[in-house]
This record gives structure tokens, C-alpha cells and sequence, in this order.
């Protein structure tokens, strides 16, 4: 059987591919690599070597990543013209998702065709790895085997956080005119597919029982589960994340500036640990704040965890379920996290974390974390025994292979709707 796999995400750095998004496409690829051969169609920037010999080398390195042999592909995703307006971005945007930011680049002809060259090896199954990478799956006329599709972000409610995050100008928040042809090609989407895979229960609930989607099935981000690590006493915070990623700046810049001046206030030695990618990014990076260390990429996440004792997950917008949290569970750390931070987890707040949102309450809690040896023993406990029961990655894994093969039910093939509107800003 053959299986093509579609994505506009995969790593570019193997060394440093370790963000949330790259382990749950490792954790499909993997799925489906047991089930059949494998094609891999991927949407890459436009100055990425695509010639035979480099395709080759990235085919071989995928495959050696992800432990499956792959068949790859590649298309350059479609550069918009730099000089065109940012309001008539927006205004394209308001009529027709394939104009907007980010899937646009995947929508147009030449992205089509990718697609479609792919289709003629007559695939049984397509997996599409998020909405961006559907694009050129609802504009295609050919006909489709059955298609899964993972939306590990609901689109739509990830793009309302962002604008509503401060600062926000009018030409940001006009981007809310955006959602509505998002959330309508978010349904289509999901009416496409035999299966739409979502991370928790709290997603399922919009938009299986909310909205009446059908095929919505609950696969969790999930990590391989390492071995305990013990509660060090040096008064510690840790914020893990890619700082490029605009929810874990804000996070960043949260901590740096609202919690640990509070923090400090009451205990002058603690230190705050701003662990991975882009933290020249965050407005305080080039300021040397007291008692913050920004430590770059932590190829040892082992050793950063030993030396962490709090782990701070103040996420205040996206969507889906952080793998940080998930991953601070499985060290049996304690953890403080925002409501947004801990959605859709299936972790208890005050049993196996503490939540918290304001600045002054989550410098507290920090606090009492960094002075109380046993409430960090037992919510670290209890977080632990929590990722091992709903997040080991083995089990999921499992999981997505089962629902694959539920789906993989004779059926005609799928003759999508076609769309009038073909033009691009």
C-alpha cells in the first residue's frame, strides 16, 4: 500500500528540530511508515535547493530522522511580490482563503501540479499535516483517495488569540475580517476527510459537538517518556520554547517583565533559565536583566531539566496543546501555567499544576514552588504519572495506526468541489 504524506512544516535544521511541531509529524510519519511505502510531498521555501542530487540527500536525512523510508518530493512554496500593498493583502484575504498570509504560498498552480504528480503514483490514502498544506488539496479537479487531515491548531481561533494580543493595532486587528472564510474552509476541510485529527478532548467538544463536524478524532501530542528528574533545590525557572514562534515571545517577554521583578522581590537569588531558538527576538535579550540567562538551543534537554526546579508555561494565545508542558510532565517537574498553557491537557490544575494568569498570582505561585519542597514533589509526581497514562508517544503512535486503518474503507473516490475564484492578489 502506498501512502502520501503532505507538509509545508518539516524541519529545515535536523539537529535543531525539536519544537512541538516536528514531534507530532514525526509521530504521524512514523504511523504511517508502518503501514505502507511512504511518499513525502513537501512545500519548501523558494530558495531551497531543489535540484536531483540535493532532493537526495534530504530524502536519505528524513529518512535516517524519522526512522522510515520515504520516497520525498518537493515544491517551493509560491513567494508573493514584496511590493504588494498590505492592505490589499488583507482585502484578498476577506474573499477567498488562498489569498491570505501563509496559504497562499501553497494554493497556486505550481503547488497544485506538485500535488497532482504525486496523486499519479495512485496513493490509497492522503495524510495532510495542517490546514496550509490542505491548500492545494481543496483546489486540485482530480480525485482524491480518502484524505486525513491532522489541524493540530483550530486556525481560526489561533489566528482571534493572536490578533487580541497586545500591542494591537487597527491593521492587526483587521485581520479579523480574515476568520470568517478561515472557518469555512476549516469545515470543508474537515468534511473532506475520513478522519481530521485534533490534540484534545476540549477541540473535539467545539467542533464535533458545537458544530456537528464529522470524522473528528482526538490524537494527543505526545512524547517519548524519559526518566524522572529529581526536584533540584537551586531556586530555578525555566521557559522552553522557539522564540520565533510569536505565543512563546510573548510568554518570554511576560516572565522577564511582569513575573520575575516579582519574584526577585522576595527571593534576590532566583534565576530565570530562557532555554532554545530566536531569543534574540525577545525585547529584553540585548538588556542582560538580572538573574535571566538565555541560554540558546539546549541540545541536553536532560541536563536543562536537572537544572530547572519550576517549569513556567505562560502561553496566552495559539492553539492545540503544548508539548513543553506535556514534556515537563514526563521530567516530574512542577509546573505553573496559564489557562491558555494547560488547554485541552488532560492534567488536574492544583493536583498535577498550578494555574495561573495574572502576573502578581503567577509570581506567587513561582514563588511558593521555589520555597516548598513538598508541593513540588507531589505535583511533579502526580504531572508525571499523568503524561505516562495519556501522552506516551509509543501509544499514540498506536493510536493514529488505528484510526488510519478504520478509515481505509472501500469507498468511491472523493470529487472535490472546484472554486471560482482563481485569482491572487
Amino acid at each position: 500500500m502506498r501512502l502520501l504524506f503532505i507538509s509545508s512544516d518539516a524541519p529545515t535544521d535536523l539537529q535543531t528540530a525539536f519544537e512541538g511541531i516536528q514531534r507530532r509529524m514525526g509521530m504521524f510519519v512514523e504511523a504511517l511508515g508502518r503501514l505502507g511505502q511512504l511518499d513525502v510531498l513537501l512545500y519548501v521555501a523558494p530558495d531551497t535547493d531543489s535540484s536531483p542530487i540535493a532532493i537526495a540527500a534530504r530524502e536519505r536525512s528524513l529518512s535516517a530522522y524519522w526512522n522510515v523510508n520515504i520516497t520525498l518530493f518537493q515544491c517551493p512554496k509560491f513567494e508573493p511580490h514584496p511590493t504588494v500593498p498590505l492592505w490589499q493583502q488583507q482585502v484578498g484575504g476577506i474573499v477567498s482563503l488562498f489569498r491570505q498570509p501563509g496559504f497562499i504560498r501553497t494554493s497556486q498552480p505550481a503547488q497544485v501540479q506538485a500535488l497532482e504528480t504525486c496523486l499519479q503514483r495512485q496513493p490509497a490514502a492522503i495524510f495532510v499535516h495542517r490546514l496550509q498544506s490542505m491548500c492545494p488539496v481543496l483546489r486540485t479537479r482530480h480525485p482524491l483517495p480518502p484524505v486525513f487531515f491532522d489541524l493540530d491548531d483550530i486556525e481560526h481561533i489561533k489566528l482571534l488569540r493572536s490578533i487580541n494580543q497586545p500591542p494591537s493595532s487597527l491593521i492587526t486587528r483587521l485581520y479579523g475580517l480574515h476568520i470568517p472564510v478561515l472557518w469555512q474552509q476549516e469545515c470543508h476541510s474537515i468534511r473532506l476527510a475520513a478522519r481530521s485529527f485534533i490534540c484534545s478532548d476540549h477541540d473535539h467538544d467545539y467542533l464535533a459537538n458545537r458544530w456537528q463536524l464529522p470524522g473528528v478524532t482526538v490524537i494527543p501530542n505526545a512524547i517519548s517518556i524519559p526518566a524522572t528528574s529529581a526536584i533540584t533545590p537551586e531556586p530555578t525557572l525555566l521557559l522552553l520554547g522557539t522564540y520565533s514562534y510569536p505565543p512563546n515571545n510573548h510568554a518570554a517577554n511576560f516572565l522577564i517583565e511582569q513575573v520575575f521583578p516579582l519574584v526577585q522581590q522576595q527571593m534576590p537569588e532566583a534565576r530565570l533559565l530562557i532555554a532554545g531558538s530566536a531569543a534574540d527576538t525577545i525585547r529584553a535579550y540585548d538588556q542582560s536583566p538580572t538573574g535571566v540567562e538565555f541560554t540558546g538551543f539546549v541540545q541536553d534537554l536532560k541536563a536543562l531539566y536537572r537544572r530547572s526546579r519550576v517549569v513556567c508555561c505562560p502561553i496566552f494565545s495559539g492553539g492545540g496543546t503544548r508539548v513543553k508542558m506535556i514534556e515537563a510532565a514526563a521530567y516530574g517537574k512542577p509546573i505553573v501555567a496559564s489557562r491558555i498553557g494547560a488547554e485541552g491537557l488532560e492534567m488536574r490544575p492544583d493536583q498535577d499544576f498550578l494555574l495561573r494568569d495574572s502576573a502578581a498570582e503567577y509570581a506567587a505561585a513561582c514563588v511558593q514552588l521555589l520555597k516548598n519542597d513538598d508541593l513540588c514533589h507531589r505535583l511533579g509526581t502526580n504531572a508525571r504519572a499523568a503524561a505516562i497514562q495519556h501522552y506516551d508517544r509509543a501509544n499514540i503512535v498506536n493510536l493514529v495506526q488505528h484510526h488510519i486503518r478504520s478509515g481505509l474503507q472501500p469507498s468511491e473516490a472523493l470529487e472535490l468541489s472546484t472554486y471560482s475564484d482563481t485569482s491572487v492578489s
